[in-house]
């Protein structure tokens, strides 16, 4: 059976349109894409939301850039304009059509140069341009600011404003540079290095512009103008307006500020501030100066009610008393010690007759004590012709069972020792007796 004789499957326009709608939003080659075209049937709406097409010789594709994404985009849509769009494939199933929501534009050729802004950033970090390590911080009171910007464009006059308003007392020296177009980046280094110099002493600066297209916030992408930022002796501000992309004046700037008017404000104090601090710091100074006043004061007030100086003639009187009874008790003292020790000094001789007695009285008891003990020492025994044996290991020989025949005795004398052998052994036998 061929497929013609099938019965085919019938669709509804909306089942149709549903299934072209899944399968088109469905893939992810349709997706997060990019497409270039020239814009044509271009409208803004009041909504917001402006609607156009993406043309090129052969093809036509609708395109809705709504309001909550359009609202970043740094340029002006125009008729005829070539422009690369980034966004998702969608259906409109009531028209049964299909378009690209737009979630960001850019004006064609500005690929190019963003490769060439990122090659340049990836060379300039390698180099250390970008390194926190070399930011400086800036001056908390500066007295005079260098700004290097347009002369007559509005950024100039925010700055002005700003800091101004801030601190009325600050002096503003204006360095005056082209910002946009081919002179641009040429003329933003010569006015930072002017302010760089010494004999305008100037204390920071601010380097920027008022917003603008990618193309016109491309001087500050320039390498000598973001060298320059870097090379600042000064500490120095980049107030180059901008939502989107920050221009690589911000990565080597001390300090980044999303507008001139921001720019200001990091740059410039505010003068109250300053005020308050300072009437907080005398406050403070004077409640401790009058804290230690007090204190001093109530010291030398415990000081002066002291008695010595209420009545100082009072106390020298009592002490010139007290001196004079304690002379006399010295001397009534010294009357009574000199005849006491002359007496005692008397009886010195009869002392020293007492001495003598008691110690001729205690050698006497010594030695009869000394005779007592020699009488009991078995040194005395033995000089009455007894001696005492004792073995090899100076143990006494209490009987003869304590040797054996061929050991060796001792035996000590009164005057001395006997080395001596075991000959024989007589058991029983006492001072020659016979058995």
């Amino acid at each position: 059976m061929d497929a013609l004789s099938q019965q085919p499957r019938i669709y509804t326009v909306s089942e149709i349109t549903r299934n072209i709608k899944k399968t088109l939003e469905g893939k992810p080659d349709f997706n997060s894409i990019w497409i270039i075209g020239e814009i044509s049937n271009l409208t803004f709406h009041s909504s917001g939301h402006i609607y156009f097409t993406l043309k090129d010789d052969d093809a036509v594709i609708a395109a809705v850039f709504f309001r909550y994404a359009n609202k970043n985009i740094t340029f002006k849509l125009k008729e005829g304009m070539s422009i690369r769009v980034f966004g998702n494939i969608t259906v409109f199933e009531k028209r049964g059509s299909y378009q690209i929501n737009v979630i960001t534009a850019k004006p064609e050729g500005v690929g190019d140069l963003q490769r060439r802004i990122e090659e340049l950033k990836l060379r300039l970090m390698r180099e250390g341009i970008f390194d926190p390590r070399h930011k400086k911080k800036l001056p908390i009171l500066p007295r005079r600011v260098g700004i290097v910007t347009s002369p007559t464009g509005a950024a100039v006059q925010d700055i002005i404003k700003v800091a101004l308003r801030r601190f009325p007392n600050i002096e503003i020296l204006i360095a005056p540079a082209v910002v946009q177009g081919d002179d641009a980046a040429v003329s933003i280094v010569r006015g930072i290095e002017e302010l760089n110099k010494p004999e305008y002493g100037i204390d920071c600066i601010i380097a920027g512009r008022g917003g603008g297209s990618f193309e016109d916030l491309m001087p500050f992408n320039e390498e000598a103008v973001v060298r320059a930022f870097y090379s600042s002796r000064l500490p120095i501000v980049s107030a180059v307006g901008h939502q989107i992309d920050h221009p690589l004046s911000d990565d080597a700037a001390d300090l980044a500020a999303p507008t001139p008017s921001a720019a200001a404000e990091y740059a410039v104090p505010v003068k109250k501030d300053f005020m308050d601090e300072i009437d907080y710091l005398l406050i403070r100074t004077n409640n401790a100066i009058a804290s230690l006043i007090r204190d001093l004061s109530a010291r030398i007030a415990a000081i002066v009610e002291r008695r010595i100086f209420r009545d100082p003639y009072e106390i020298v009187s009592r002490r010139e008393i007290g001196l004079s009874d304690l002379e006399k008790r010295i001397r009534a003292c010294l009357r009574e010690a000199i005849p006491t020790g002359r007496n005692r000094l008397l009886v010195v001789p009869d002392i020293t007759i007492l001495i003598k007695n008691i110690i001729n009285n205690k050698t006497y008891r010594y030695g009869m004590a000394l005779n007592a003990l020699d009488q009991l020492s078995p040194l005395s025994v033995l000089k009455r012709g007894y001696s005492i044996a004792m073995d090899e290991r100076d143990a006494v020989l209490k009987s003869v069972a304590g040797t054996a025949v061929g050991r060796l005795i001792k035996l000590i004398m009164h005057d001395g020792l006997l080395r001596c052998a075991v000959n024989s052994i007589e058991k029983g036998k006492h001072h020659g007796e016979k058995k």
